[in-house]
Parts: structure tokens; sequence; C-alpha cells
């Protein structure tokens, strides 16, 4: 459990700068394929569309997703002005943050194809604060770091539009190894 100012503390960095610096970490090209070999999830819960920087050194990722308008998330929220629910955005935050224990605890940036999902758990969202609404058609550039990792994984993440920071979360899961 994180004690308060802990807490204070990880919240100011996640509001800050994005926690994978432009021209930090190594490229990558990891899709779908890749990402069904570190994740559990599957269409249509499956809300990461790829990781395309990985930062051993900061222990970060960065993906993105690309929200459509067909997207089960805009269906009713709201008619006439959709946006897309923020338990969603936490959701796809806190799926890109699950990648961290294969590239972090293995320091490695490649996916094996015998890779498989690790069993998780999520067992706090400590904070999440939603700046600005997604829409349809937005893309979202998405970050996650470790913040702590022992017993459970403690990690930050941030949800971009554009070079605006619309949402972020520090998420804590039980991984199951």
């Amino acid at each position: 459990m994180l004690e308060a100012g802990e807490l204070t503390r990880l919240i100011r960095l996640a509001r800050r700068t994005p926690l994978v610096a432009d021209g930090a970490g190594a490229a990558v090209a990891l899709g779908r394929e890749a990402l069904e070999r570190l994740l559990p999830h599957r269409p249509p819960m499956l809300l990461v569309d790829e990781v395309d920087v990985v930062d051993l050194a900061s222990g970060g990722v960065r993906g993105r997703r690309r929200l459509h308008p067909g997207d089960v998330g805009f269906a009713g929220h709201f008619p006439g002005e959709p946006v897309y629910p923020g338990v969603l955005v936490v959701e796809t935050m806190g799926q890109l943050a699950l990648t961290l224990p294969h590239f972090v605890r293995e320091q490695r940036i490649d996916v094996p194809a015998g890779t498989r999902p690790r069993r998780v758990r999520a067992t706090h969202i400590h904070h999440a604060s939603f700046v600005s609404p997604f829409t349809a058609d937005d893309s979202m550039t998405l970050h996650a770091r470790v913040a702590h990792d022992d017993y459970t994984m403690i990690a930050l993440a941030q949800a971009w539009r554009g070079d605006q920071l619309a949402a972020f979360a520090v998420c804590e899961v039980f991984i199951d190894e």
C-alpha cells in the first residue's frame, strides 16, 4: 500500500511531462500479435493497438490506441456528443502498464513467439485524473512506467491527445508468477 506522501509524489510526476521522454528508449513495432502474447485481454477488450517504444533505463513503455466512432465505448456515452468513458481510459492505460513486467523484469525489448500472458489481478487504482475527454477519431498516446515492483507492481500511466495530457493514473496489480 502506498503512503500518502509517496502517492502525492507519484501524482505530481504523472501530471507533468511524458513518462517516456521523446528520443528515450528503443523504437519497436509491436502490434496485435505481440500484445496478445503479453496481455490476457482479447477483442473487444484488448484496448492497446501497439507498443512503439520500450525504455529499459527508465522502466517505461509507450504505446498507442486509435479510437474509432464504432468503438463499443461510445455506444450510448453520450448520444449526440460521444465521449470515451473514463473507466475505459484507465483500462487502456492499465493494459499498457501490464506489458511492463515482460520488458522491465526480463530486460528485453522483443516478444518471443512462445511468450504467454501472465495471470494478473488489479488490486488498486490509487488515483485517476481526467483532464480532457477523448472523442471518436482521437488517437491516444499512452505512457506507463514502473514506480514500485515487489509483491505487487505499482505503475504510473498517462494518456495523451497530441501534446495535451488528457488522463493519468497510479495503478497497482498483483502478478501471479
